[in-house]
């Protein structure tokens, strides 16, 4: 996401001189604020209040600051950042297919952190891998998979069902309303024509989907328990996540795992699928993620290393 040449030049502004953003913010230094500044002046953009804030030039930046800072403050105080990457899907597809081929069962799909729930709808997609494609032939989205390492072919031919799909997210996003849609866009930066064209592309797929996820309000490490000890006992439950689990405390992870391992005791069949926070990881490798899988009673296991946007894929299995 931060790719963008816009976002560098801008942001490289305020780095040299912060006042215009402060004099619309204040003093809040969070880790996020510049990501949601550059959403909330992208907001504006997209509206068509602003329109040339993010044109790359310096004083239509500031001058939308200082035009606009009551509703940005509000924005930036209200709004965390969401960003809702289906090319992560990439990876995700082969460890499905993996679960389904070690349970026989269909699967019941809880995301934590899905946004807007794109990849809850991942089979709505096409996946064109170097052994063999997977996915609906039809899809408005598909992926020209760069494999550094290629998914096996025989798992290819893996067939799935999903029966269930839902996710826990403390902002999720409607992106079948006007407004859902447009804050996932404003986290796009402009410039990242191809992010933006998948995300117009899993929009259209979220509407089209005869099954669209359920999605709930709220912190999943204290609401996941009582959905796990509700699950069903003929299908694989199977909880995932991409990149938020790296934004908890280790606590939280801790409890989060502890839930986990808590149901995955009570036999009723269940799956894990997670890419690794920075202080899990087997390796040292730092440009990218390892994705682990379990299957309960079976231990753990890292499965692929993912590029941070799906960008590639090093399947392991």
């Amino acid at each position: 996401m931060l790719g963008s040449p816009t976002y560098g030049r801008l942001a490289g502004l305020l780095a040299e001189d912060p006042s215009p953003a402060r004099a619309a913010l204040g003093d809040d230094a969070s880790w996020d604020l510049g990501l949601r500044l550059f959403g909330a002046v992208n907001w504006l953009v997209l509206s068509g209040a602003a329109p040339d804030a993010l044109s790359g030039d310096p004083r239509a930046f500031t001058s939308a600051l200082a035009a606009h800072a009551d509703e940005l403050r509000r924005f930036v105080a209200e709004q965390g950042v969401q960003t809702n990457e289906t090319q992560r899907c990439v990876g995700l597809v082969p460890a499905f297919l993996t679960i389904a081929r070690e349970t026989g069962l269909p699967l019941d799909l809880i995301e934590l952190g899905p946004s807007a729930g794109l990849n809850l709808v991942f089979d709505r997609y096409r996946y064109v891998y170097a052994a063999g494609a997977w996915g609906d032939p039809a899809a408005l989205l598909t992926f020209q998979v760069r494999e550094r390492a290629p998914v096996p072919a025989d798992l290819l031919q893996e067939r799935l069902e999903v029966r269930g799909r839902g996710g826990i997210d403390l902002q999720p996003v409607d992106a079948t309303s006007d407004d859902g849609a447009r804050l996932l866009r404003a986290f796009v930066w402009p410039g990242l024509d191809e992010r933006i064209a998948r995300l117009e592309a899993a929009i259209q797929t979220l509407r089209r989907s005869p099954q669209r996820p359920e999605l709930v309000r709220g912190d999943y490490v204290e609401l996941l328990p009582p959905l796990l000890a509700a699950r069903p006992a003929d299908a694989v439950t199977v909880v995932f996540q991409t990149a938020s689990t790296g934004y908890l405390s280790a606590g939280g992870r801790a409890r989060l795992r502890g839930a986990l391992e808590a149901a995955g005791a009570d036999g009723r069949p269940l799956a894990w699928v997670s890419t690794r926070a920075m202080d899990e990881r087997e390796h040292g490798d730092d440009d990218s993620w390892e994705l682990e899988l379990r299957v309960w009673p079976a231990p753990a296991r890292m499965v692929a290393r993912l590029d941070f946007h799906g960008n590639w894929l090093e399947w392991v299995g």
